[in-house]
């Protein structure tokens, strides 16, 4: 089906961008500077949010016959399920993180020192019940003090959160005003946020609040629901989510967008259609699908094995730049990828829990009083709102 043609190369390339953030984190730790553009992982962090915005709203329009969405039970449902994808794992994590905050600070700040860059760790705080609450709760992100304050890359962990909650308005928003509307209202948003006069980005080291990153996210959204109603990919759709990305101004995040693009949505004898045919087969092969299994694993663990790695490279050895840098990938990303292995039945019952929940909630969909006239962009109206 053209829908599981698709979904298999979007699940390589979030395993690839999953291993795009450890390798940049691995160069910037150890000073690797002959990577310029790989060592920098929030690009990856982009492409996580396009993919995001993509498969939960391709989710989101398929389950649209059964779980419409003006009803507070597909909220609901969403809600749990996305809940229970996230939290287990993170939780857990936070243990180590909380408890040993001191000692990573130490070693992040020794690590620093000697590479002469910026520590990427915001000033140690108190581990107490405002700082617990605050990552329990998922709202660290919207607060300067906590949003970057633990040796996990949860920042963005906080920033899907946020892009959850507000999923559900935005694409109501969409049934209503349609996407064009939806991208320049967003696309205004999220200037705004980052505007250098009336922005509030000077406040984090991290874009973790969500008016920062929504670009991304809407990018990912528009080319899903435009795909899905016309059950082809449109020229015109593909062109706007890149424009989108040309207002970025960043040129590594636009040839990001244009490379995700090609890789998508190029058919053959047309943009290299036949390469771009072959790249989905490797990103839909059976390593690609352990990489995206493992991503959210190695994307939350793998600071937190790195770190102690690294201060022990640079103060207690005498290696070169080079040698620092391949004995921490190779250590990291094999720790990384068996955490992964080891921790997989953890994300496995937190997934099993929420679908079990959702689906009874969703049961209640077909009860008499429940309003069912919900639009769809499965079922394209003549309006432009769902074309």
């Amino acid at each position: 089906m053209k829908e599981q043609k698709h979904l298999g190369p979007l699940d390589g390339l979030r395993g690839l961008m999953a291993y795009w953030v450890l390798f940049g984190h691995v160069s910037h730790s150890t000073g690797m500077e002959s990577v310029p553009v790989l060592r920098s992982a929030h690009y990856a962090v982009d492409g996580f949010m396009l993919l995001s915005g993509f498969l939960m709203t391709w989710h989101y329009v398929l389950r649209a016959p059964k779980e419409p969405w003006t009803s507070w039970r597909t909220w609901s449902a969403f809600y749990i399920r996305r809940y229970f994808r996230i939290s287990p794992l993170y939780y857990l994590l936070l243990i180590p993180s909380f408890a040993m905050l001191g000692l990573y600070a130490h070693w992040e700040q020794a690590s620093s020192a000697i590479l002469t860059v910026a520590n990427t760790l915001a000033p140690v705080v108190p581990v107490d019940l405002s700082n617990v609450l605050s990552h329990l709760s998922y709202a660290f992100g919207l607060l300067p003090r906590f949003h970057a304050s633990l040796p996990l890359p949860d920042w963005s962990i906080s920033l899907e959160m946020q892009f959850y909650l507000v999923f559900p308005f935005l694409m109501l928003f969409v049934l209503r005003f349609g996407w064009v509307a939806f991208s320049a209202v967003a696309t205004a948003i999220w200037l705004a946020a980052n505007s250098s006069t009336l922005g509030y980005a000077h406040m984090f080291s991290q874009p973790s609040p969500l008016p920062m990153s929504l670009l991304w996210f809407v990018i990912g959204m528009v080319w899903a629901g435009t795909f899905i109603a016309n059950q082809k990919p449109q020229l015109r759709w593909i062109l706007l989510g890149c424009l989108l990305a040309v207002i970025s101004r960043d040129p590594h995040d636009i040839i990001l967008v244009f490379v995700f693009a090609w890789i998508l949505f190029a058919q053959k004898r047309i943009l290299l259609g036949g390469l771009a045919d072959a790249a989905r087969r490797v990103l839909s092969c059976r390593a690609a699908k352990f990489m995206a299994d493992a991503s959210y694993s190695v994307y939350l663990t793998h600071l937190l094995i790195l770190r102690p790695i690294a201060y022990f490279l640079l103060t207690k050895t005498q290696l070169s730049t080079t040698g620092q840098w391949a004995i921490a990938l190779v250590i990291t990303t094999v720790c990384s990828y068996g955490a992964a292995i080891a921790l997989r039945p953890i994300e496995k019952w937190g997934i099993s829990v929420g679908r079990q929940l959702s689906r009874k909630v969703v049961a209640g969909l077909s009860a008499p009083h429940e309003d069912r006239t919900a639009g769809s962009l499965v079922q394209p109206a003549p309006q432009e709102t769902v074309a």
